[in-house]
């Protein structure tokens, strides 16, 4: 007779444990079918070099060495609400050799740190291509995460860096394939 109480007593839980087993379920599977955005930098053969999740206020940068100047060249994008990378500023150290020393309407100038700043820019782009080679030691910084385009897999490909919305378990695959 004991036994069987505590059969009875035992049978409560098991079910309960089911219907949480079933709720993580059904989050993960709404999880997964829930569309996310994705910054991609992807080649001309279709090959995915990066992707990783953005959201709208997500940062990016791209620095590098001007081949004619030998200064550095920094542009800042921000991530809009549209998910546009949006190019807000440009740094660079010299002028000329094909630099860019006039503020678009709108935009304003400045100098910092011996850089001379054009901000404020707030030109939309869908994407931004890349050709790195090793001597400009680019670089691609997504948030705090950076990536040195000058080398494997990047220098020498030309690639495009945009914004795709998709399911999560889309994301998910190409991160694993």
């Amino acid at each position: 007779m004991k036994s069987l109480f505590k059969k009875r007593q035992r049978l409560p839980w098991r079910r309960l444990a089911w219907i949480i087993t079933g709720i993580f379920i059904l989050i993960g599977i709404y999880l997964l079918q829930s569309d996310v955005h994705v910054m991609y930098a992807e080649a001309d053969n279709g090959d995915v070099l990066i992707a990783e999740l953005v959201n709208a206020d997500t940062n990016v940068s791209s620095r590098y060495i001007h081949s004619v100047a030998k200064c550095p060249i920094i542009e800042k994008y921000e991530v809009n609400s549209e998910y546009d990378m949006v190019l807000m500023e440009s740094w660079n150290c010299s002028f000329g050799a094909g630099i860019e020393t006039e503020p678009p309407p709108g935009a304003t100038d400045r100098l910092e740190d011996g850089f001379y700043v054009i901000d404020s820019i707030e030109k939309k782009f869908q994407e931004v291509l890349f050709h790195p080679v090793r001597m400009a030691k680019q670089t691609i910084t997504i948030d705090r995460k950076t990536w040195d385009i000058y080398k494997e897999p990047f220098v020498g490909r030309t690639f495009s860096l945009h914004i795709k919305e998709e399911p999560m378990v889309v994301y998910l695959w190409k991160k694993l394939v």
